[in-house]
Order: structure tokens, then C-alpha cells, then sequence
């Protein structure tokens, strides 16, 4: 099935990658934007992922936002994370499957067609970047990369991300801010960055990476407790534990042990 999966994904790359004369709109504010290439792409997803276990359930960004099931397969998927990055022109773009079972992290794939590149996990048996096995670095905060966004849908939580970032620029090396986040989660777990947080996520925003970084390795949690797969949740990450408890530190300091929202 793991390899079924892949074939479908890569599929799906392909598709995102020629798409040509799609049409963008906002959903409900400027910055939240979702084009027909998203829409199609999710419709391609659903229908082949599904197909591969008839009794699963499908939890999209463009609808379908169910539940994971507690027993059984729950497909979450992002057709395109990055949609500003792709209409753009910008070619930062993760497609994000993953794939839980029992309500726990499964399988978890990430592409960048337009980079040709694939990250992919399965629970026990490693992550692998285009076939290749990897893992999350060993540097230290202080030489590490900070991967951070500041709460583009909902420009209110700004404010506190602004100030996270200010104190994480005196502990790391630098601070890089891609647009996907899909994509940045999963270049900690190949060991290319090495501490990230974001204050507000989507599931299909991560799920697929949180995945890799697991099995690569790498920890993450939430603020206050583990990050929610159900609804939108902080998500702190890192190459270790130590690394994790400098974030969780500076995140603290501005929010405590409760999530903002």
C-alpha cells in the first residue's frame, strides 16, 4: 500500500505541476487563497486515496473536515500547502497525504513537484527522502535554523509571533520562512533545519510531516500538550528534546501553557 500511495501522490504532483489557467480567490480574507488546481487536486486525492481502502475516512482542507477515526484509516490531506507560494509563481509548494490509523500517525508523505523532491515515513520503518533514508541533525540551538510563520489567516495572533521570533533570533543561528509549512516540517526531518514553530496550524498542515519528523528522529508538541491532528493546534518542533525545551521555554514566556485561540 506504501508504495500504491506514492504512486498516487507523485500523481498528484504532476498534476499541480502542469496546471495552467486556474482561476484563485480568497476564502474570506486576502491572504487565504485557494485556486481550482487545490480543488481538482483534492478530487484526484479523494478519490484514488480512498479507493485504496474503500472503508476510510477523508479530512481535506477543501471540505470533508471529519474527524480521525479512532478505529480504522483516516486520510488527511492538503492539495496544495503553499497555495499563495503556487499562485504566485513561487516554488515552495508541499501536497501533503497522511495517512492515520487508529487514530494514530501512520504513513505520512510530503512532495514538492516542483522541486522533484519526496519525503515519506511509515511508523517503525524510517523516513526517507527520495528513497534515501534520513534523519534530523545534531546542531545545537545556537547553530541551528528557525523555521516560524506569523499567523497570516488571523493577522491578531501577529503580535506574540513577532515576539517569539525576536527572542529565538538571539538563541539560533538564522530564521527562514518558506510559505509551506508541510515543507518545512519535513526539511527538520531531513536535518536541513532544525527548530520550528508555528502558533496556529491546520492537521493537513502537518500532519503528513509531523509524521516524518517522528520517525526521522525529531519531537514536537503543542503548547500546553500534544498537537491536535483534529482541529488547528500550535505545533513546536525540533531535531531533539533539548532543543524542543529552548522553544518551549520562549513560547511560554508569551503564552503560558494555554493556546492563544
Amino acid at each position: 500500500m506504501f508504495d500504491r500511495i506514492e504512486s498516487i501522490v507523485r500523481e498528484s504532483g504532476k498534476r499541480v505541476r502542469n496546471a495552467v489557467s486556474f482561476t484563485v480567490e480568497d476564502k474570506g480574507t486576502k491572504e487565504n487563497l485557494v485556486t481550482s488546481a487545490d480543488l481538482e487536486n483534492e478530487l484526484f486525492l479523494k478519490k484514488e486515496l480512498t479507493s485504496l481502502i474503500p472503508d476510510s475516512v477523508f479530512k481535506g482542507e477543501e471540505g470533508d473536515d471529519n474527524d480521525i477515526q479512532e478505529r480504522g484509516y483516516t486520510w488527511i490531506v492538503d492539495p496544495i500547502d503553499g497555495t499563495a507560494n503556487f499562485s504566485m509563481g513561487v516554488p515552495m509548494v508541499g501536497i501533503s497525504v497522511a495517512l492515520f490509523k487508529d487514530g494514530q500517525p501512520f504513513i505520512g508523505f510530503v512532495n514538492n513537484p516542483f522541486t522533484d523532491t519526496l519525503w515519506s515515513a511509515e511508523i517503525g520503518k524510517g523516513t526517507f527522502k527520495n528513497g534515501e533514508p534520513m534523519h534530523v541533525s545534531s546542531r545545537p540551538a545556537a547553530n541551528g535554523l528557525f523555521c516560524t510563520a506569523w499567523s497570516c489567516y488571523n493577522k491578531a495572533l501577529a503580535p506574540g509571533c513577532f515576539r517569539v521570533s525576536e527572542k529565538m533570533y538571539e538563541v539560533c543561528n538564522d530564521i527562514r520562512r518558506t510559505g509551506s509549512a508541510a515543507c518545512e516540517l519535513a526539511m527538520l526531518a531531513e536535518g536541513a533545519v532544525d527548530l520550528y514553530f508555528e502558533v496556529r496550524l491546520s492537521p493537513w498542515d502537518h500532519a503528513a510531516a509531523l509524521t516524518c519528523v517522528k520517525e526521522a528522529g525529531g519531537v514536537f508538541c503543542g503548547i500546553g500538550g500534544p498537537v491536535d491532528f483534529n482541529k488547528p493546534s500550535p505545533v513546536l518542533a525540533a531535531n531533539n528534546q533539548t532543543n524542543l525545551d529552548v522553544i518551549r521555554h520562549i513560547v511560554a514566556e508569551e503564552y503560558g501553557d494555554t493556546k492563544p485561540y
